[in-house]
């Protein structure tokens, strides 16, 4: 017995040796002993494809084991790109693969546009009392099929409907939803119809049963048996982050949520990432701290991030959207040691046309310009054809495509790096988009963007500032994008590409170019 335990002892000891012996010789090994795929993990972000779910440059597979977490009890099926959710399960070494064994759908709010809700100067919309900012990146759909926008949202808000939103997003310091997804439910919601919302309590009057979310006001008298979900001893308190679903008593704005029936609830919600040593994707936004140790915000809450290095990307601020890959550090699954952060440049960018040529691997040309894709572009195909897999190598010159992303600089002449393609179900009709910065000189009648001249004219150009209003003509226009600068966002429809060098012109049939200021929100 003595001898098999020596002889046991002494392979022990050379195995060791050998694996020092490796790491001498800097090679990759892993003395955790589990390999590239065996930490638990987790993802929070915005969908950005199917086949497995994809979100925050990772690959989730799922199966029929993996539990679909939702109030909706939709299924996987019913995922939509854009939409927020969080994956629990394994993540690997490289943080590119995983296994899902949950996905949290994570709406922020489900109900009805405010009167005067839409801002379409601002990009903004107020649903059931809170500020909603849209991006160009924005996945803006209708439940029953087919896209959407705020132009036609403002109409049905004129015509005094209240739509039901369910909205999708990350939250800044302020209470602020920047919009991944956008799902318009029903036409016209109505007094005591269900609404749901999460956020932070504020104003909590404990003898009214009363609190706000951002400024909707919520009253949980008559809140049913089983509707006090993970409440503390102490009962709830200002700060503190909650669901809330029950009836709205009025629509508008002026309504309050009462939590007075069956099925109704105030949900104490709290964060937890993982235990110790998880490996973690995140997307949201800042909320304060510095480069070295910051809080941002994720579903139901914060975290703090530690920087094991500087951050890289744009300039380092609160309401900033961020990426972290890093660990959950301590027990409480709130913290995270971070082996990367990446501060993102807004999605000022927006080009729709027809590919100049056929995609080649993660690149194509658009409007003249390149566009590459990478691990984190969304793809969504609205012609319906594709749901799993879709990418560059399903897209041809005769599709019309809309790109959104950032523009590089770095090595001129310049590319798009794409943040979101989407094959349109439209058939191209020759014309094309183009939204970006102007550079300088500015002056009639040529505009100067991202490389692209567009050329402008009296007669075959219709101008308006932000929100669709119009400006009188080309001399009012110039004027007004002189004492905005260089930088000025400007969107051009409808306009008539051609190549080298790239141009935009005003169509030569019986329509008109548009041109006009745009607000992009990050």
């Amino acid at each position: 017995m003595k001898n098999r335990q020596g002889a046991a002892v002494l392979l022990v000891i050379l195995a060791l040796g050998a694996i020092l012996a490796m790491t001498s010789c800097d090679l990759d090994v892993d003395l955790t002993f589990l390999g590239d795929g065996g930490n638990d993990g987790a993802g929070i972000g915005p969908v950005t494809g199917f086949g497995s779910i994809k979100l925050a440059g990772a690959v989730f597979t799922e199966d029929n084991t993996t539990t679909i977490v939702d109030d909706e009890g939709r299924t996987i099926d019913n995922v939509i790109e854009g939409m927020a959710v969080t994956v629990q399960g394994t993540l690997d070494k490289s943080f590119r693969s995983g296994a899902a064994s949950s996905i949290t759908i994570e709406r922020e709010v489900r109900g009805p546009v405010d009167d005067n809700g839409v801002s379409l100067a601002n990009n903004s919309i107020r649903v059931l009392g809170q500020t909603v900012l849209v991006t160009p990146g924005t996945v803006i759909v209708l439940f029953s099929g087919g896209e959407t926008d705020l132009v036609a949202l403002k109409a049905d808000i004129d015509n005094t409907l209240h739509p039901e939103l369910e909205v999708h997003g990350g939250v800044d310091d302020l209470g602020v939803i920047h919009a991944t997804f956008i799902g318009r439910g029903r036409d016209n919601v109505v007094v005591d119809d269900n609404v749901a919302l999460r956020g932070k309590i504020s104003n909590l009057d404990n003898i009214l049963r009363a609190f706000r979310i951002g400024a909707q006001q919520v009253n949980y008298t008559g809140l049913p048996a089983g509707g006090k979900v993970n409440w503390p001893g102490t009962g709830l308190k200002n700060g503190m982050f909650a669901e809330v679903r029950g009836r709205l008593d009025a629509v508008g704005g002026s309504g309050i949520v009462r939590t007075d029936r069956t099925g109704d609830l105030v949900e104490v919600k709290t964060v937890s990432l993982g235990g110790s040593q998880d490996r973690v994707k995140l997307e949201g936004y800042m909320m304060s701290g510095t480069a070295a140790s910051f809080v941002m915000g994720v579903p139901n809450g914060t975290v703090t991030v530690n920087g094991g290095s500087a951050p890289t990307g744009e300039t380092f601020g609160p309401r900033r959207k961020v990426r972290v890959k890093g660990t959950v550090t301590g027990s409480s699954g709130t913290t995270v040691q971070a082996s990367a952060v990446t501060i993102l440049k807004a999605e000022e960018i927006l080009m729709e046309g027809s590919p100049d040529s056929p995609p080649s691997g993660t690149s194509m040309m658009l409007l003249g310009k390149t566009v590459e894709v990478d691990d984190f572009t969304l793809f969504k195909d609205d012609t319906g054809a594709i749901r799993k897999n879709f990418d560059l190598s399903h897209l041809s010159t005769s599709d019309t495509v809309r790109v959104v992303g950032a523009f590089d600089n770095s090595v001129p002449p310049g590319k798009v790096i794409a943040a979101k393609v989407e094959r349109l179900g439209t058939i191209p009709d020759g014309t094309v988009t183009l939204q970006a910065p102007v550079s300088a000189p500015i002056g009639p009648p040529n505009l100067s963007m991202i490389g692209v001249t567009v050329r402008t004219d009296f007669t075959s150009t219709d101008y308006f500032d932000k929100g669709g209003v119009p400006i009188a003509d080309q001399t009012a226009f110039f004027l007004e994008l002189a004492n905005r600068g260089a930088g000025t966002i400007v969107k051009v429809k409808r306009g008539v590409f051609t190549g080298g060098p790239p141009r935009i012109n005003p169509p030569s049939d019986d329509t008109k170019m548009e041109v006009g200021f745009e607000q992009v929100n990050n």
